[in-house]
């Protein structure tokens, strides 16, 4: 290679590298905007969740808390669901402790970390599979795309567990290529840790590998190569023990399990349409559409293969958790990854057809991808611009002074009283919404109205209500507590009815 050879071989790794950097800081940038507002922007009630599991193990056999606050902190850590591994929420407490507070914006910073660091498998991944300026374009949708920005800053497992499994992805499609044992053990050891964080990557997960040693591989070929049965152990083991510590050591994740499956939607035209409503709502069914496109025509069969294994996991799992999936829309954050690399080899094909074109139309397609972020990038910017949760917090923490701390409380609150637990300092028996009673009429249960409400009120001194537009939705409930009891204190956000002074 000649001086003018080498010269311009560096100037290109030279502008690759800091196009990746300059890329990388944007994503970054925008997911720090505003990261000091409280988390009422992306579905609170599941971060509420982790954030008070992270308070308790932040105050247990902490002395700068009054011992009324610890005892309180670590009761309603405990009394919170055991779903997945608490990862996060142990970080965030390390973070607490470092900070000597627990700030808000701790465990906001370690998702966007989380994410971002997702962002450097999908750029090795899509090189891996289609070549660096492909691998651009899957960066830049899974960094700028704006659902992605706002849903990986939330406390919550599924950002680190998507970017486990884009881990993974690399991990197997880099096997794929060396299967040497060194490959085998990172790419058995990314996909274990994937699972381990989230039981629901084992879709994405296990559709990559079986999709790659069925269809690309071929199970003659499979069946006996001791590496794969290295790699299948490596990636069910740390889940595998998790599940047998939560359901017969402690016996608390079983219950976990309860309420999710409901094949009856199979055959509902609505389920149907409400996934296809989430889709278009995390990434635009348009783009679905292309990337679904773009997999179908890649080239590769064993890459092919692989990805396709990827869609139909997807698909299992909405099949599989057809409730959550028709109405929780971060339980599609996992497409935002998978379209992203189907972009990549839809872009891989357009970098291929645009070799032998002139300069001008290099300028065009790079012009409209820079458009497209910076439009992106700046939809964020306003979503988060839009709204300030600081003032939020005086509402509760003045229900806690109004009712006083660890009072007896029935609440139809904000979050299933989750805000009142945090900031007013009670632990409230939760009364639900219509939608709760929905939800549990499709199950098969049934209930009378007054033996609920004489179940949830025995013992509780008031009745918490900051969903006005909810209590209209539910007239009974209504009306018992404006004909039976007194109104202790209101505002224009709450009121309060006291359960000790009954109407007669």
């Amino acid at each position: 290679m000649d001086q003018v050879s080498k010269k311009k071989t560096t100037i290109n790794k030279i502008a690759a590298i800091l196009t990746v950097v300059v890329i990388m800081i944007a994503g970054l940038g925008i997911r720090i905007y505003d990261i000091t507002d409280y988390p009422f922007d992306f579905h609170p009630t599941r971060q509420m969740h982790s954030y008070l599991i992270a308070r308790g193990m932040y105050y247990e056999n902490n002395a700068d808390y009054p011992e009324w606050q610890q005892d309180m902190a670590v009761q309603q850590w405990h009394a919170e669901g055991f779903i997945e591994p608490q990862i996060m929420e142990a970080l965030t407490a390390m973070g607490y402790r470092i900070a000597g507070t627990d700030l808000f914006w701790i465990p906001r910073l370690l998702s966007i970390l989380f994410w971002s660091a997702g962002g450097i498998a999908m750029l090795l991944l899509c090189m891996e599979l289609f070549g660096f300026r492909p691998a651009l374009i899957a960066l830049m949708f899974y960094l700028f795309l704006p659902y992605g920005a706002i849903a990986s800053r939330s406390f919550q497992p599924d950002p680190l567990m998507v970017s486990m499994i884009v881990f993974a992805w690399w991990g197997i499609a880099r096997w794929q290529r060396l299967r040497t044992w060194k490959a085998t053990i990172v790419a058995g050891v990314l996909s274990g840790l994937a699972i381990f964080i989230k039981a629901v990557a084992v879709f994405y997960v296990a559709g990559a590998w079986i999709g790659l040693l069925l269809f690309g591989v071929g199970i003659k070929k499979i069946w006996k190569d001791p590496k794969v049965w290295l790699a299948g152990f490596l990636s069910i083991f740390p889940y595998a023990c998790y599940h047998f510590y939560g359901v017969y050591v402690v016996g608390r994740l079983a219950d976990q399990f309860a309420g999710r499956f409901f094949p009856e939607k199979w055959l509902d035209p609505v389920f149907y349409l409400q996934w296809k409503s989430l889709i278009s709502s995390v990434t635009s069914f348009e783009w679905f559409i292309a990337a679904a496109i773009a997999t179908l025509l890649i080239s590769s069969k064993p890459i092919r293969s692989m990805l396709l294994g990827v869609w139909a996991g997807y698909f299992l799992n909405g099949m599989a958790l057809s409730h959550h999936f028709a109405t929780h829309d971060y339980y599609h954050l996992p497409l935002i990854a998978m379209v992203a690399v189907g972009l990549a080899a839809a872009g891989a094909g357009i970098f291929e057809k645009l070799i032998d074109h002139k300069w001008l139309s290099h300028v065009v397609v790079y012009g409209l991808l820079l458009f497209a972020s910076v439009l992106y990038l700046w939809d964020v910017r306003v979503h988060l611009k839009r709204i300030d949760y600081h003032s939020e917090i005086k509402i509760w923490t003045e229900i806690g002074e109004t009712i006083g701390n660890g009072a007896p409380v029935v609440s139809l609150a904000h979050d299933y009283g989750y805000r009142l637990s945090y900031w007013s300092w009670i632990t409230p028996t939760n009364w639900g919404t219509s939608a709760d009673f929905n939800f549990l009429a499709e199950t098969g249960q049934t209930f009378e109205f007054q033996d609920l409400f004489n179940e949830r009120v025995n013992g509780k001194d008031y009745f918490v209500v900051t969903l006005f537009s909810e209590l209209d939705r539910q007239p009974a409930l209504k009306a018992v507590l404006e004909n039976h009891y007194t109104v202790f204190a209101e505002s224009g956000d709450y009121i309060i009815y006291d359960l000790r002074q009954e109407i007669p």
